[in-house]
């Protein structure tokens, strides 16, 4: 025994006698490796064989076309989503509850409908509106129904049956689209910045009647001439302007125009403002422009109320329970509302009694920075010309060695399958981040829009993981389409990987949404074999005008069963 030991002191005492600096440096570099190892051996945010085959296609298919492809959510052989699944109070907890509609949306605001978790009927949205570099306005939410309630009664009193929305982002757009919901009439959204020929077309080719404009954007004398159709015009005017006499009518036009001021109704009525209509007859829709860009071609889609509550349940239901809208969530429009999709994440924001902050300068390629630099959103949606500008501008910032070291390790985290989080590193050489907000980063969601056929710029793979990284927020990649409200299909909230797509080439689209379904028809170029699937894409469901729709692109599903442009 105690010769064993002495072979064992006599091991330790040379390899001890043979310790100089190297060694130590090695056994801290193996200590080092060993604690990273530990450390990062942390499970990925979501399994990656939910990842390796996301939608469900159906068994069999039609000739001359693919399978049909669905969200989990809705396997073949149940139904589509149709709705928001109201409950008012006193709705039993396994109801599914109604499909409901804009006026739903304002009563969950108002807080008449309360959230399914909470029974508290007081709580209510907020609604914000940011003017300039510094002043946000809180808009009271009972004045806000009160200006729904004036404003729809004095259209309805008219005659008015078709109203076009000719405004940019703002507090009375979303006044005014609720009130057709309530009072009977037609909101027709027509994108702001038009050249004056081009509006003109548009109130002729739309059928408007009525007309709500910000003041001094078109010549008043021209569309009355223009549009015989025309009986009825509300400006909106800022309030630095409202000194000015917006009541005048040009010479010539006599009687056959009313203008208004909506300032002024508003402030006229307002002690005796009526209440919001209770009835449950059904509400008229909404008319949307999908315009290629300004003074470019346009169609004229109409969605039914149900298009646009079963779109907006859709987008709800795609996230996760614990990254839904909540009202601990900002939610920032950074995309027009002529467009429906972030037009519905914004009614789901609503829904959510989310705080929703508008800002007037929304719209493609927006400086998100500046747009953001007095709020401190946690959701936005941009369109993908915004979501480019971010990147391309970040990156171009990028240029030390310990810069791009950080943003390597980060890139590395999120090719294992987890959002970058502050560590000890990260704050010693933090990673460039884009300026969003002024608390940076506070945003948890960016939602970024595609639309189908459009020319917009692409965004491979590898730059939506960079945006991940710049923004520090889960990016969701969307399809949009002109007649389908909403998103066609958007991208799983944890799909971070990289290299699926070259440089400069459009990054998949993920799944379709709850409330609609994908199938490729065969083109005289692409055609679906067993053993590849092409063609151009077509949609049908609850959120489609019409059923269904031909997008008038080409697309695949890949082997992930994820949609994307060929």
């Amino acid at each position: 025994m105690a010769g064993l030991i002495g072979q064992l002191d006599a091991q330790i005492y040379n390899l001890l006698a043979g310790w100089n600096v190297y060694t130590t440096l090695l056994v801290a570099v193996l200590f080092a490796y060993v604690g990273w190892a530990i450390y990062d051996t942390q499970d990925a945010d979501t399994h990656p064989l939910l990842l390796a085959r996301q939608a469900q296609p159906l068994y069999v298919r039609q000739p001359g076309e693919s399978a049909i492809y669905r969200s989990p959510e809705t396997p073949h052989g149940y139904p589509l989503r149709t709705g928001l699944g109201v409950k008012p109070p006193g709705t039993p907890m396994y109801s599914s509850g109604k499909d409901g509609d804009l006026r739903d949306i304002w009563r969950r605001v108002t807080g008449e409908i309360p959230l399914e978790k909470s029974s508290d009927a007081t709580t209510k949205g907020k609604i914000m509106t940011v003017l300039g570099k510094e002043q946000v306005i809180d808009h009271d939410i009972t004045e806000l129904t009160a200006e729904i309630s004036i404003v729809g009664k004095h259209l309805k009193d008219h005659g008015s049956k078709r109203v076009a929305l000719y405004l940019p982002n703002s507090v009375e757009f979303l006044v005014a689209l609720f009130a057709g919901a309530f009072y009977g009439f037609t909101p027709i959204l027509i994108p702001y910045n038009q050249s004056h020929p081009t509006f003109i077309e548009l109130l002729n080719r739309s059928g408007a009647d009525a007309l709500v404009a910000q003041a001094g954007s078109i010549p008043l004398e021209d569309v009355t001439k223009s549009v015989s159709g025309l009986r009825q015009v509300i400006w909106t005017v800022e309030r630095t302007s409202r000194h000015m006499d917006w009541n005048e009518v040009p010479e010539g036009i006599g009687g056959k125009v009313d203008v208004s001021v909506w300032h002024q109704l508003v402030q006229d009525q307002r002690s005796g403002a009526p209440a919001l209509p209770n009835g449950t007859e059904k509400a008229p829709g909404v008319a949307f422009l999908w315009q290629e860009g300004l003074s470019k071609s346009v169609e004229i889609v109409e969605f039914s109320q149900q298009n646009l509550s079963a779109a907006t349940g859709a987008l709800i239901s795609a996230l996760p329970n614990g990254q839904r809208f909540s009202p601990s969530d900002t939610f920032f429009p950074g995309d027009l509302f002529t467009n429906s999709y972030p037009l519905c994440l914004t009614l789901a924001a609503l829904f959510a009694q989310s705080t929703v902050i508008i800002n007037s300068v929304a719209g493609p390629g927006t400086d998100l920075s500046v747009a953001t630099r007095s709020i401190a959103p946690t959701v936005a949606v941009v369109s993908a010309e915004t979501a480019v500008k971010v990147h391309d501008t970040t990156t171009q910032s990028i240029t030390s060695g310990l810069k791009k070291l950080a943003h390597y390790l980060e890139t590395q985290v999120l090719t294992s399958g987890r959002l970058p989080t502050d560590t000890l590193f990260s704050r010693l050489n933090a990673p460039t981040r884009a300026s969003v907000g002024s608390s940076p980063g506070k945003l948890r969601l960016l939602f970024v829009a595609e639309r189908a056929g459009q020319n917009t710029p692409p965004l491979s793979s590898d730059d939506l993981s960079d945006l991940r990284i710049y923004t520090k927020a889960r990016v969701i990649y969307a399809l949009t389409a002109a007649r389908v409200a909403g998103a066609v299909a958007q991208t799983n909230i944890y799909d971070y990987r990289r290299g699926l797509t070259a440089a400069k080439k459009h990054s998949h689209f993920g799944i379709p949404v709850s409330s609609v379904e994908v199938r490729l028809r065969d083109t005289s170029t692409h055609k679906t074999t067993d053993e590849h699937t092409a063609g151009e894409i077509v949609v049908s469901g609850p959120a489609v005008a019409g059923g269904e729709a031909s997008l008038g692109v080409n697309g695949t599903f890949n082997d992930d069963h994820t949609l994307a442009y060929i």
